[in-house]
């Protein structure tokens, strides 16, 4: 038996399996479709296939509480409440976030704990709870311990170049995180794979102390943030360049370069990001 963790977006948590007096099941153990848009020329055998999306994930939760019932059916109808969302956090090291869908249905026998109910993640993958990032340009830090004294050592080094090779170890593209420190000046700061020559682009100008930070929310809707150096937070997102087109790693390899008008030097950017996976099975 196996357990999970939902945590909604007021703080409020429910155990779900063994540490919690409950046995649950999920329907996760499958992939989800593929939408394809297809089109079809003049006398041409088969088709085209133009496009390529997948929708979000229905999650239906089934199980049955076996101690404290009551108690237990009134903390679930209160944590999985309508119009509220929150993380799944499952077992071995893997979150989804999902809304409630289906708020939690009971029999109607007192102590009978059957219960079932529906959740959806808009996103359908599930991330690992292991974020990664790589750093592009700046001062790297070097200093570990346990420390040797007697032996040179470095507190950290000047990051050489512009660009970083950055690894999605997941199965499937993932979105990432853009943390962009300003320490001169940057004009018109671009994120390109080498690879693919995709691109995100800010445009403007952004000064010593600015803070950039684009990023995807617990909704899967793309922000863009301005932090000033006086604390000030403002929504660039109408800055981002029209034909920007970089918003998610590549799986395996993704050559990832930052640089400005300027060259690069007067930044210092962090690319976020959690490998994902396709489906999830009891371990």
């Amino acid at each position: 038996m196996y357990s999970a963790v939902y945590e909604n977006e007021n703080g409020l948590k429910f155990v779900l399996g063994k540490d919690g007096d409950n046995v649950f099941d999920l329907n996760v153990g499958n992939g989800v479709p593929v939408n394809l848009g297809t089109s079809q020329g003049f006398s041409q055998i088969g088709e085209a296939v133009e496009t390529q999306s997948v929708s979000g994930r229905a999650i239906t939760v089934k199980g049955a509480i076996f101690q404290n019932v009551i108690s237990q059916k009134k903390a679930m109808r209160k944590v999985f409440a309508p119009f509220t969302g929150g993380t799944l956090m499952l077992s071995d090291g893997l979150f989804i976030r999902v809304i409630v869908k289906d708020p939690p249905t009971f029999s109607p026998v007192k102590d009978d704990g059957r219960f079932t109910m529906q959740l959806y993640a808009p996103f359908p993958y599930f991330y690992s709870t292991a974020e990664s990032f790589v750093q592009i340009g700046g001062i790297l830090p070097r200093f570990k311990f346990p420390v040797n004294y007697a032996e040179p050592h470095k507190f950290g080094e000047k990051a050489a170049g512009t660009f970083s090779e950055i690894l999605n170890a997941g199965e499937v593209k993932v979105p990432y995180g853009l943390q962009l420190t300003v320490t001169g000046t940057s004009t018109n700061p671009t994120v390109t794979n080498l690879l693919t020559f995709q691109f995100l682009k800010i445009n403007g100008s952004f000064s010593q102390g600015d803070f950039v930070h684009v990023y995807r929310d617990e909704n899967n809707v793309l922000r863009a943030e301005l932090t000033g150096a006086d604390g000030n937070v403002l929504d660039i997102i109408s800055q981002i360049d029209e034909d920007s087109n970089l918003f998610e790693l590549n799986v395996g390899d993704n050559l990832i370069s930052v640089n400005d008008d300027e060259g690069g030097a007067g930044m210092v950017a962090r690319i976020v990001y959690s490998p994902a996976v396709v489906a999830w099975y009891e371990s």
